[in-house]
């Protein structure tokens, strides 16, 4: 026991002389590598959000809107119909003193607007997005846009000397409320950066637009392009009845997202989104289904379900 004393106390002195960081470097070697975990935002669960921005429809659909015959709602609706085409004769007189009430007035198809537009409107959103990970998330979303056009044209009238004169100007006003729902998959790319999260979204879209408006003006006057009867011919005084025809139809096709999530806390971020779609309507101009490309630009307002349990 005596021989064996000093080497007892060198092993003492030794094990003493370690500092806690070096006793535990085996231990660090062996464990496993720290995984990334996301502290500024909850990466799990739902996420809600409401947004507002611009939207800008293609103007291919637009043209359901000009007045042409090639539409299904157009000009001869209410010039085919004598008695609407008195009142339009009229009308054109009061307002345009060199043209006779008794004049023949008509419209020729190069005279309508083959370049109209849809006015940039407000696009309200919906949504949510059920977080699996960090990383990746399935999101459900729901957009209204009330779209509006606007175009003139003019009319043509036989005057008394037999001339073909262009004077008059017609106008034609349209209005089209457009549903979209989009299940998409999102990607979100957490690690970048612990505030300025990058993310993008991928789907199917699948839509719902509908002719609200569609009518003809001049003066003070207005008559709709849109058969309230359902086919039957339009007398005054006659009592008949109106029918909520549906003037649209559903649609579908592919939609994409892509933003910038400025995280603000753990449960609520601002998202800058842009927003963008390959898709056909039910509104057909010229009676032809068109896919086009839509797109919007989008603010949306973030909460996290966590912001809804600390309440």
């Amino acid at each position: 026991m005596v021989k064996h004393t000093p080497l007892i106390a060198l092993t003492l002195f030794v094990l003493a002389s370690l500092t806690p960081s070096q006793m535990r470097g085996q231990e660090d070697f062996y464990a496993e590598p720290v995984h990334y975990h996301d502290t500024t935002w909850y990466d799990k669960g739902f996420d809600l959000y409401i947004g507002s921005g611009a939207f800008f429809a293609n103007k291919e659909n637009a043209l359901y809107y000009n007045g042409s015959s090639l539409n299904e709602c157009n000009l001869d609706y209410i010039f085919d119909n004598h008695y609407w085409y008195e009142e339009i004769q009229k009308e054109v007189s009061d307002n345009y003193h060199h043209v006779s009430p008794t004049d023949e007035i008509s419209y020729r198809e190069e005279n309508l607007d083959w370049h109209v537009r849809y006015k940039i409107k407000t696009m309200l959103q919906l949504g949510a997005r059920y977080k699996f990970g960090r990383n990746w998330g399935l999101s459900l979303s729901y957009s209204f846009c009330r779209l509006t056009t606007s175009s003139q044209f003019l009319l043509n009238y036989s005057s008394v000397s037999g001339n073909l004169i262009d004077a008059p100007v017609m106008e034609l006003h349209g209005k089209e409320d457009r549903s979209m729902i989009d299940l998409s998959a999102s990607y979100v790319i957490s690690q970048l950066h612990p505030v300025a999260k990058p993310f993008v979204e991928v789907g199917a879209q699948f839509n719902f637009a509908r002719a609200r408006i569609l009518e003809a003006a001049i003066g003070d006057r207005t008559w709709t392009l849109l058969d309230p009867y359902n086919g039957e011919h339009y007398v005054p005084g006659a009592q008949m009845t109106t029918y909520d025809v549906i003037y649209g139809g559903a649609g579908y096709g592919i939609s994409f997202a892509a933003g910038l999530k400025l995280v603000v806390s753990k449960s609520f971020s601002i998202d800058p989104t842009f927003y963008g779609c390959m898709a056909s309507y039910g509104i057909k101009p010229l009676q032809e289904r068109a896919f086009n490309f839509n797109y919007g630009v989008v603010i949306r307002l973030v909460m996290n379900d966590f912001f809804f349990k600390r309440r």
